[in-house]
């Protein structure tokens, strides 16, 4: 049988809910009850049944510390220890201790609806020692005496708990100076390692274990460094002694994010926690049961138009977290280990639209920071605007426009769970948009600008062509193959620019270089382009020139807008803006110029031109030169 058991026990006795009756043989007068000294009275008194004392269990494990609980199915008793377990099965004339069997003197009986087992087996199953006195007619009780055995750091939710575990009564005095606690147990041996244990945690920084005076058996006391100065409660009982450390709010932080508002609660442990919204006034209130407020924890007032003041308040429990809201809004608590985050899903009020120089301007009156995808989908031509965790509260969804840029803008809440808010642009005329921070708070605006060449018609010559290769370079390029090429990367972009394009050739043809005006001429086109490659004899010559005829028909500003765009894009020599009597821009009636992109007889620039990533930046240049020659037409 295990005497030195740590003792410490929830008292819990159920009611058992079946009686059996044994017939009971009190000799002379009824029995005392005494446990570690003190009488204990009983509604069923002890009783010698078979010359064995039986006593009702309950009284016992009050007495001693233990948990019981009764099976009414399987009519057994479990006796719960600490570190052990004692099950009793009414009738049975055998236990498990531990799961080793051990032979009763008597078998358990119920007797006035009370579980009455030996007195014997249950006080030195418990660790106690048992003694009867015939004269007085007294059974005494003494618990095992108070023993250290181990010393436990337990982290737990909401708290770190100290748990100092042995036998019998353990009980002392604790002291605190600065972040030091001391466990004093005057009447508790040690039977354990002295000195400094391998234990710490959030809270706990050391813990060490020592006699109270060296050499002498009696007294204990057991050490703890906090890491900072930190409220504490302490139990004692048998077979062990507790000193539970609750977790501390250490700081509040506020931040807005892309895609929302966080609100940090940063604490020195996990922590439990509910959640409530309430109204009148708005607020959401953080329950957080067992949880104290550090030292330098201070109320916010974000920076929010979502939540004006978040405030830590004392509860019967713990401490509150209130945060004031300005409006209510979907929000969600995400605990970690060193605290909790709740996020605050933002949201769109509202939006309106404005028309300026060159474009347009959708405000989209926001809470804060959104995170947005943008997709431009045809037919009809649109921009969506996806925004991710984001409610639409706007008392206005739909704005008809009708102008030269935009017909419609309509929002409406797209999904749920994850949310998305869906903002559609419905557009006539688009060139590029970009999203900017307006001047108010929470206001995002949509950037429109307008296509210049939005119904534009625009000639393009690729020169020569056919029987006509132009210049050829010591490789074997020829002028004809490349000028095509740029000139339709040319049409493509003007065209997704929303432009109407005529090519003077748009394939591998010769056209006589005298008919090509005629043929611009007659297909009134508003500008026309020739697009060219140079060479020279002298191979080191190299660069971009740009012509126009001088008394032609406005191809100055023209041939002035292409030569800046080609020369800031591919960054080759400037070889300047000429004017020439080309038959190409001498005899059309509209503004004309010819590009000389690059030279072909040069080593450098013929691999550049050889390069289909050159030639799409020359196109993309000449697009940019002819979009600022109409911008503002």
């Amino acid at each position: 049988m295990v005497k030195s058991r740590r003792a410490l026990f929830c008292c819990l006795l159920l009611l058992v809910l079946f009686v059996y009756t044994v017939p009971a043989q009190a000799a002379g007068t009824s029995i005392k009850l005494l446990i570690d000294g003190q009488a204990i009275q009983s509604d069923v008194a002890p009783v010698i049944s078979n010359n064995r004392t039986m006593v009702p269990l309950r009284v016992i494990s009050e007495g001693l510390g233990a948990q019981v609980a009764w099976d009414g199915t399987t009519r057994t008793v479990r006796v719960a220890l600490a570190d052990s377990e004692i099950l009793l099965g009414i009738g049975k004339a055998t236990a498990l201790v531990d799961n080793q069997e051990y032979k009763l003197d008597a078998p358990p009986v119920i007797i006035g609806n009370r579980t009455m087992v030996p007195l014997r087996f249950i006080g030195e199953a418990l660790g106690a020692q048992v003694h009867w006195n015939a004269t007085t007619r007294t059974v005494s009780i003494v618990p095992a005496r108070a023993e250290v055995r181990q010393v436990m750091l337990k982290p737990e939710l909401g708290r770190e708990v100290l748990v100092i575990k042995g036998s019998g009564r353990l009980e002392g005095t604790v002291t605190q100076t600065g972040n030091q606690v001391i466990v004093t147990m005057p009447e508790a041996e040690l039977l354990m390692p002295e000195g400094e244990l391998p234990l710490s945690g959030e809270l706990v920084e050391t813990v060490s274990v020592r006699p109270l005076a060296p050499g002498v058996a009696k007294g204990v006391v057991v050490t703890f460094e906090l890491l900072e100065p930190t409220p504490f409660t302490v139990t004692g009982d048998i077979g062990e002694l507790t000193v539970v450390l609750p977790y501390q709010v250490e700081k509040l932080a506020y931040e807005q994010i892309t895609g929302g508002e966080v609100l940090k609660i940063d604490t020195t442990g996990q922590v439990p926690y509910t959640v409530q919204q309430l109204a009148a006034p708005d607020r959401l209130v953080l329950n957080l049961p067992g949880i104290t407020a550090g030292s330098k924890l201070r109320d916010l007032t974000p920076n929010s138009l979502l939540n004006q003041a978040v405030r830590v308040q004392d509860s019967p429990t713990g401490i509150s977290i209130i945060i004031e809201q300005s409006r209510t809004t979907k929000y969600r608590v995400t605990a970690t280990s060193s605290g909790l985050e709740v996020y605050f899903s933002p949201q769109i009020s509202g939006f309106d639209y404005q028309p300026v120089p060159g474009g347009a301007r959708v405000k989209i009156q926001t809470t804060g920071p959104l995170s947005h995808h943008v997709t431009r989908l045809k037919n009809p031509d649109r921009l969506v605007l996806d925004f991710q965790d984001t409610l639409l509260v706007a008392t206005e969804s739909v704005i008809d426009v009708n102008d030269q840029v935009v017909t419609q803008v309509r929002a409406g809440q797209f999904a749920f769970d994850p949310d998305v808010t869906r903002l559609v642009v419905e557009l006539k005329s688009y060139l590029s948009h970009r999203l900017l921070t307006g001047d108010s708070p929470g206001e995002l605006i949509l950037e429109l600008t307008t296509s210049p060449v939005q119904g534009r018609y625009i000639g393009i010559d690729a020169g020569h062509g056919g029987s006509e290769p132009g210049s050829v370079s010591p490789s074997g390029l020829k002028e004809k193959d490349i000028n095509l090429d740029i000139a339709r990367r040319v049409e493509a972009g003007l065209r997704a620019a929303g432009a109407k394009t005529f090519m003077i050739r748009n394939g591998d043809t010769t056209i006589d270089f005298r008919d090509r005006p005629h043929i611009a001429n007659k297909e009134n086109v508003e500008i026309l382009v020739s697009i060219h490659c140079n060479s020279f004899a002298d191979a080191s010559k190299r660069g971009t020139e740009v012509y126009y005829f001088k008394d032609g028909h406005g191809g100055q500003e023209l041939a002035e807008t292409l030569h800046r765009a080609l020369v800031n894009s591919l960054g080759l020599p400037d070889r300047g803006l000429r004017t020439a009597d080309y038959n190409i821009i001498r005899h059309t009636k509209m503004p004309a110029s010819l590009v000389e992109v690059a030279y072909l007889s040069n080593p450098v620039e013929e691999k550049l031109l050889a390069d289909p990533a050159f030639r799409e930046k020359a196109a993309q240049a000449i697009v940019s030169g002819i979009m600022n020659y109409f911008r503002g037409r």
